[in-house]
């Protein structure tokens, strides 16, 4: 399905030779998977950004970072992993795994768990278990998990739950929650999580240029973002993306609405069954009263 709009924001920003020139509505912003993972596997200044940002560390320290999974564009579109994650090694010390979800596709505990933990399983055969790398998993929510206070930027860990000691500092799980920006912390502040958390939810290039301003990392990652929504053949792969999740998102309604007609259906039909027991029940106390 062509989406015309998008074909003339398309125009418009071909004619565009920098990100100053640049104005009016994002078609694909960086809550899109394949956009998410693009931007930042070629843009190494802003990856670096991003992760120090996370990590709470100087962009200095900082070494050497190299995207592990990179999109490889004679893929398939729809290959989903292609685009669900976005592994980095850092320093050549610690292994982190990004992931975008817009929409609450619910389990996020258990995809999360699930992803950290095939990447911490890295041992080759033969390899010592000391030399397992840290392994970090941080999400990009824009919805509110329900069994959780509302938080903008949580980090979890195993502790010990009597006296909360660290069990290990090599498996962490982080949410950044991009519907809670104004929770942000004088912390989370201070390294800047927010302002990348805007930055995904930006939706106009004229907010984008604001931020670009503020920061040279987000800079970065803002020429890098209107560089993809030009190319043809990402804007492409973006649109498979959205048009894969708006299917799941119609079938995963479709089935809540049998769910809802299933539960309905056994309500009355219990209902059926608990007036029938009643009408036997009087009926056998009306025979026997005629036996008596």
């Amino acid at each position: 399905m062509i989406d015309y709009l998008k074909e003339e924001n398309l125009s418009n920003l071909q004619n565009c030779t920098s990100l100053k020139d640049t104005t009016g509505k994002l078609d694909y912003r960086l809550t899109n998977d394949c956009m998410f993972h693009v931007v930042f596997q070629k843009s190494q200044k802003a990856l670096i950004g991003l992760c120090a940002s996370l990590l709470h560390i100087h962009p200095e320290k900082i070494r050497a970072v190299e995207v592990l999974n990179p999109i490889e564009f004679g893929e398939h579109p729809q290959d989903k992993e292609f685009v669900l994650d976005l592994k980095v090694l850092l320093n050549n010390d610690r292994i982190l795994n990004f992931e975008v979800q817009v929409s609450n596709e619910k389990y996020w505990p258990e995809r999360s768990l699930s992803y950290a933990c095939r990447t911490f399983d890295q041992l080759l055969r033969g390899q010592p278990y000391t030399a397992v790398k840290p392994v970090y998993h941080i999400g990009f929510l824009d919805y509110d998990l329900e069994y959780l206070s509302p938080e903008f930027y949580a980090t979890f860990q195993l502790l010990n739950v009597k006296n909360h000691e660290l069990y290990s500092d090599k498996f962490v799980l982080s949410v950044v929650n991009l519907n809670q920006i104004e929770l942000a912390t004088e912390e989370d502040r201070k390294y800047g999580i927010d302002h990348w958390a805007r930055l995904f939810k930006a939706d106009t290039w004229e907010a984008i240029k604001q931020m670009a301003q503020e920061n040279e990392y987000v800079s970065d990652a803002a020429e890098t973002l209107l560089q993809s929504n030009q190319d043809i053949k990402i804007r492409s792969y973006c649109e498979a993306v959205e048009e894969a999740r708006r299917l799941r998102r119609g079938l995963e309604l479709a089935l809540e609405k049998a769910q809802a007609e299933i539960r309905d259906k056994n309500d009355e039909l219990q209902a059926q069954a608990e007036e029938i027991a009643r009408l036997k029940a009087l009926l056998a106390k009306t025979e026997q009263k005629q036996e008596d």
